[in-house]
């Protein structure tokens, strides 16, 4: 949905350079003043090709009940223009944040300056602590002029890092990240995008807004960013009902036991496919909050070598293992009022690994097979005042037991698997200017694990303690 009109508080606030941004390119993320910055980063909730969560930046702003003092789209396009330079007929905008985080988790988790799962009280308890600045970011947007033969068309490149990458040694060496890489070429009139590149795929949108980096990654909310040819097409039907078709062609990786003695990944010469359906109902009836809900998938191969394991009778050698990924998915946002909202998002598939499911196992190094994967997450956000707001929510991801023996490579003939990952949180943001936010977040982690021992015929199952944390994190986060 466009809007022509944005309510001048929010510009007389200060509101950051990536958020004026987002209110002109895409404005159906912030209808009349309302923050709805709860999915993808940079396009709407009904889009889907870009996730986002409070970690991504800075809260929203308090939604305003006025319906006076708006700003139109041509005064905000001057406002953006005083903070963008030009090259020609290109327009180049910077924008980012720095960000600090100080984390404290009772017990320890992985991979530890930020949480993906609760490691076994079998291997590790011990407490940590970490004081982290690689989430930080960094990034260009590109504006140039549409195509001469397509009158109203619009072309954009974005490129953005962060410093999360390959560490060579301590915190403190942080390896740069490619997160996006992606040209885009769109039509507003005709309600239509091509995007080819590196950014978000298009599969379960949404994210929860925590503050820990990769939020409930690998605990219940699936989906990454892959190279990608993207293809989207609005269709408005009335002025309650729009519906949103979205296809890409995806780069084809593998994650699981990359390093892993014995086991080799080859190529299926495929790529990933992925699709989106979006309604987005009731905008007019209620007020410019409207219900979007969508549907999503994505179905690909992955190849795999397995060789004979030392003491294991059942893992045969296998060379050239084709392995499905699939999965169907469902979320939905749901703006119960213009200061509460709810959003959440349910998948089911398999060999999910390199979408950020089934707590890092995608594939079963015993029983040479997908395992099957399902999980969920539903979060509720709150704009208490202009600069207060507050997140609470439940995330869960549940691998199929009756697919998981082992993950690892055995150890005195016994291995293991993680068979449920949750986390519970809640956080506090305060703005104290558009630029400055501190931020803290509580957490409670829980991850079961089982073990198996695989030196008989078949697999013995056997008790394994759980990981359990507490995990406290402040963050403060500069954004321009």
């Amino acid at each position: 949905m466009n809007f022509t009109f944005i309510n001048r508080k929010f510009v007389r606030k200060g509101l950051p350079l990536l958020q004026l941004l987002l209110l002109l390119i895409f404005p159906s993320i912030f209808p009349f003043g309302e923050n709805q910055g709860l999915s993808k980063e940079g396009q709407s909730v009904s889009s889907g090709s870009e996730k986002i969560s409070a970690s991504d930046q800075l809260p929203p702003l308090d939604v305003q009940n006025e319906s006076s003092e708006y700003i139109t789209r041509k005064e905000l396009e001057g406002k953006i223009a005083d903070l963008s330079w030009k090259k020609g007929k290109f327009k180049i905008t910077p924008y980012g944040f720095l960000n600090a985080a100080l984390s404290y988790d009772s017990a320890r988790t992985l991979p530890g300056e930020f949480t993906l799962y609760a490691q076994s009280a079998d291997i590790d308890d011990s407490p940590d602590f970490a004081i982290d600045a690689r989430t930080s970011r960094i990034g260009l947007m590109v504006d140039a002029p549409g195509l001469e033969s397509l009158p109203g068309s619009t072309l954009r490149g974005v490129v953005e890092f962060d410093f999360q990458g390959v560490c060579s040694g301590t915190r403190n060496r942080g390896g740069l990240l490619l997160r996006k890489a992606f040209a885009e070429l769109a039509h507003k009139e005709q309600d239509w995008k091509l995007a080819f590149g590196q950014d978000w795929e298009i599969i379960s949108p949404l994210y929860p807004q925590m503050l820990v980096y990769l939020p409930a990654g690998f605990a219940g909310n699936i989906g990454y960013r892959r190279c990608q040819f993207r293809a989207e097409k609005g269709l408005t039907f009335t002025q309650n009902f729009k519906t949103i078709l979205q296809a890409s062609v995806n780069d084809d990786f593998s994650t699981d036991y990359a390093s892993t003695s014995g086991v080799s990944i080859g190529t299926t010469g495929m790529p990933v496919f992925e699709g989106r359906v979006a309604f987005k109902m009731l905008e007019e009836a209620r007020r410019g909050l409207p219900i979007t809900l969508g549907i999503s998938g994505h179905t690909g191969k992955q190849c795999y070598s397995f060789s004979k394991i030392n003491s294991c009778l059942f893992a045969e050698e296998i060379k050239g293992q084709k392995i499905p990924t699939w999965s169907g998915n469902f979320d939905f946002d749901l703006p119960l009022t213009r200061k509460f909202r709810l959003q959440g998002e349910y998948y089911y598939g398999e060999n999910l690994n390199g979408f950020c499911g089934g707590i890092a196992q995608g594939i079963d190094l015993y029983r040479r097979d997908g395992i099957r994967d399902q999980g969920c997450w539903i979060s509720g956000h709150v704009d208490w005042t202009s600069k207060f707001s507050t997140n609470t929510g439940y995330s869960i991801d549940l691998p199929e037991k009756d697919d998981l023996i082992g993950v690892v490579l055995p150890t005195n003939g016994i291995t293991y698997a993680r068979t449920k990952n949750a986390v519970v949180f809640t956080n506090f943001l305060y703005n104290w200017t558009p630029a400055l936010m501190t931020g803290l977040e509580l957490s409670y982690w829980k991850t079961d694990y089982r073990k198996a021992d695989i030196t008989g015929e078949s697999p013995v199952f056997l008790p394994m303690r759980s990981g359990e944390a507490f995990r406290t994190e402040c963050v403060v986060r500069f954004t321009f």
